[in-house]
């Protein structure tokens, strides 16, 4: 890591930028480490409907087919919104910087 500026500089300049970390939303402060989204989004899915917990069973196969399909139901996830119109947004500030909250300070 300490010679990335020098061997890898464009890799480099997008840690610089904040492309290190995975923003599921439009805010400008929501950015997670990757392994914490993984975790969040994985053990969210395993304890709803139809995940692993829920009338599943639990050997190998069985988990392997339910992760490995999951960037498959994100894509037809995305296309549904594409065809329906919906979009799930969020607002683009930090809760904080809202002139609201600057007002009570």
């Amino acid at each position: 890591m300490e010679g990335l500026p020098t061997s890898h500089p464009e890799v480099y300049q997008k840690f610089s930028e904040g492309f290190h970390v995975i923003r599921r939303s439009d805010r400008y402060w929501a950015g997670l480490s990757t392994d914490l989204v993984i975790e969040q989004v994985l053990m969210r899915s395993m304890k709803t409907s139809g995940g692993l917990t829920h009338g599943r069973g639990m050997d190998e196969i069985q988990r392997l087919v339910w992760t490995l399909s999951l960037p498959a139901c994100a894509e037809i996830k995305f296309t549904m919104q594409e065809l329906a119109g919906i979009r799930y947004g969020t607002s683009d500030q930090h809760q904080e910087a809202t002139s609201a909250r600057k007002s009570e300070m």
